[in-house]
């Protein structure tokens, strides 16, 4: 199903504000860019990427994120957060992205994300029934 949409090798690129940080590990530190909003960047450009490529009644999810913070960078006023993902592989109905984060200087982080492509009502139902579980 997959392989019909995307490929090996295509590319998207995406600029955005990174979001409000919710909390901080350090006040020291709150000029600088987190991961953690680093991170949602690349997870809502990957999203942004493939999920309307797919049918209805399908979108993808989170299942694995590698990356790494190489460089600072100011976050207000820093300006936005380009992000280059690339298709890397398809294995079933996991895709795995290669990517790059940019501000207006160079690259900050790097990685990979893997995404599943999984049925709406399918991962609802699942939630449901683990839910149950615990009551």
């Amino acid at each position: 199903m997959l392989e019909k949409i995307l490929k090996p090798g295509l590319t998207a690129s995406f600029k955005k504000r990174p979001p409000q940080p919710i909390y901080s590990t350090n006040q020291e530190l709150d000029y600088l860019l987190t991961t953690c909003q680093v991170t949602e960047v690349v997870i809502a450009s990957a999203s942004e990427m493939i999920d309307p490529l797919l049918s209805d009644g399908y979108l993808t999810v989170g299942r694995y994120i590698e990356l790494s913070h190489d460089e600072p960078t100011f976050a207000q006023g820093g300006g936005p957060v380009s992000v280059t993902l690339t298709v890397n592989t398809i294995k079933g109905n996991k895709v795995i992205l290669d990517f790059i984060c940019k501000d207006n200087i160079g690259i900050i982080c790097r990685g990979k994300h893997e995404r599943a492509v999984v049925d709406k009502l399918k991962l609802r139902e699942a939630t449901y029934k683990r839910a149950e579980k615990s009551q």
